[in-house]
């Protein structure tokens, strides 16, 4: 499945930071850079189509824009922190132009880690206390200039492309419910098809219709969740012009078509509203 992008997380300028059991999400790219500390168990998680097992006492981090996705298959604990780079000034330039060195590493003095102690106070895991702007970039800035100083940093391969490819992504995910056509957007862009097509490719590794139908994929898998909206009229309100389309790409996107997808919403309900009707 491809991943789409978090325009919604790239215009909420504060880091955020929580603690997750048994984690599981869709692939997602945004350019906040995110630590993923595992407490407890593994995380299988999966960075641009690499997939990596991340025990008990390793850091996950993932550099902006990388598609990525989580899964548990064995039982797990993490702490996720994701940082916009305007919040850290000192580092927006740097962490712009490079990334870690390693995606994995393992921190050896777990059970007296300065860094795992940040994120539990940035998770609010030992204080409910609200804690001050410039409290929480403290704590980012000692987690951030830790594992430079641990991993090291090297130079990103794409990033004369990064500021080009987030404003593409902006307008896709601004009108992807209209007709998009490749020559209205590679001349939008100043490029030409050729080009354009390529430098998408390059950056996300699918074209763009691919990418245009995954969004209206998601899009419609809002609408399938009520069962009174007909699977037409679902395609056709999703951006598609064309139901053999619609449930070619669904069913890319899902593994399931929009009507088996529709069963298992129904069922899920079903099943929720005998457990509030049934409270243990």
């Amino acid at each position: 499945m491809l991943g789409t992008y978090e325009w919604e997380r790239d215009n909420f300028k504060l880091p955020a930071c929580w603690k997750v059991m048994n984690d599981t999400c869709l692939p997602h790219f945004h350019n906040s850079l995110e630590i993923v500390y595992v407490t407890n168990g593994k995380l299988k998680a999966t960075l641009n189509g690499a997939c990596y097992n991340v025990t008990k006492g390793q850091i996950l981090i993932v550099s902006s824009y990388t598609v990525h996705h989580y899964e548990t298959v064995i039982p797990s604990e993490v702490i996720i922190l994701t940082v916009p780079l305007d919040f850290i000034p000192s580092y927006d330039k740097q962490l712009s132009h490079s990334r870690f060195a390693q995606i994995i590493y393992q921190d050896t003095k777990m059970q007296n880690s300065e860094i795992l102690h940040c994120m539990k106070i940035l998770a609010k895991d030992d204080s409910q206390k609200e804690l001050s702007i410039n409290v929480i970039k403290g704590y980012i800035y000692v987690i951030i200039g830790m594992l430079i100083e641990k991993i090291g940093l090297v130079p990103n391969k794409n990033n004369d492309n990064q500021n080009i490819t987030k404003d593409i992504l902006i307008y896709l995910q601004s009108n992807y419910l209209s007709p998009i056509f490749l020559q209205q957007l590679a001349k939008h862009f100043g490029y030409s098809a050729s080009r354009f097509s390529h430098l998408f490719n390059s950056c996300f590794g699918c074209t763009i219709a691919e990418y245009i139908n995954t969004l209206r994929c998601r899009h419609a898998s809002g609408l399938l969740a009520n069962d009174s909206v007909p699977i037409i009229t679902v395609a056709m309100s999703s951006g598609f012009s064309s139901m053999r389309t619609f449930y070619r790409s669904f069913k890319k996107c899902f593994g399931v078509t929009p009507s088996q997808y529709r069963d298992l919403c129904m069922s899920t309900c079903d099943q929720n509203r005998i457990q509030d009707n049934h409270p243990n």
